[in-house]
């Protein structure tokens, strides 16, 4: 999730913001930032929607789920 921190830091959000809009909290959200874990596709939608982009946006194309 290459610009996921980009995205973040580019709207002022927290780990802990991004984690609640999502449903998640700001450990996982970290932990995708650094590729320290795969995300399930429902989180990765998730993630998209709380930050109003596109799941393109933050999920590189060899992780993106079809």
């Amino acid at each position: 999730m290459s610009e996921l921190r980009e995205i973040r830091k580019t709207r002022g959000l927290t780990l802990e913001a991004v984690g609640y809009l999502a449903g998640v909290d700001a450990a996982t959200i970290s932990r995708l930032e650094n590729g320290q874990v795969r995300p399930k596709p429902e989180t990765v939608v998730s993630i998209a929607r709380a930050l109003g982009v596109s799941v393109s946006r933050i999920a590189p194309k060899q992780e993106a789920v079809q």
